[in-house]
């Protein structure tokens, strides 16, 4: 490719970008379904599989992109968390996405009842739950909020981020 070719490839690359973060999580542009749930093996497969699909998903709602990058970082990391922590316990890696003219909001479940303390007490000096640590400071920096809800002999991890935090 010329030069020229890469200039004009990077400025549309740049312009959709930034039509992409002007965009405003609005309904009219929150197209397909408003819940949509999934499940993935608890295994290490199963971490991009939940990050793909979510990507998909995202964009087809017209997610900003900065927004869908925080969510997808998100996901990895709880799906991540159920993988490592809990797969002895869960059969299967439950994922809920859903969006109202307002909230997006992502759910990450197993099987394994043991809420994870990196969300209630993880401070600089803890060897544990790092990743724990940015997921509560990302959500926090969107202005959202996260909760471990029992789901019978388990657990979800539900974050929700709101419109006024993005839009």
């Amino acid at each position: 490719m010329s030069a020229v070719g890469r200039a004009r490839a990077r400025a549309r690359h740049e312009e959709r970008v930034a039509a992409s973060s002007r965009r405003r999580l609005d309904s009219d542009l929150w197209p397909g379904p408003v819940l949509v749930r999934w499940t993935v093996p608890p295994t290490v497969a199963g971490v991009p599989a939940v990050r793909h699909r979510l990507r998909d998903l995202l964009r087809g709602w017209g997610v900003p992109e900065d927004l869908e990058d925080t969510l997808l970082l998100v996901a990895t990391e709880l799906t991540s968390n159920a993988v490592r922590h809990a797969a002895v316990h869960t059969e299967v890696v439950r994922i809920t996405a859903s969006h109202t003219d307002h909230d997006i909001c992502l759910e990450v479940a197993d099987g394994h009842p043991f809420r994870p303390r990196a969300l209630l007490e993880t401070g600089p000096d803890s060897e544990d739950g790092r990743g724990l640590m940015i997921v509560k400071l990302l959500v926090a920096e969107l202005g959202g909020h996260i909760d471990v809800l029992p789901t019978g002999p388990g657990k979800a991890i539900r974050i929700t981020v709101s419109e006024e935090a993005v839009g």
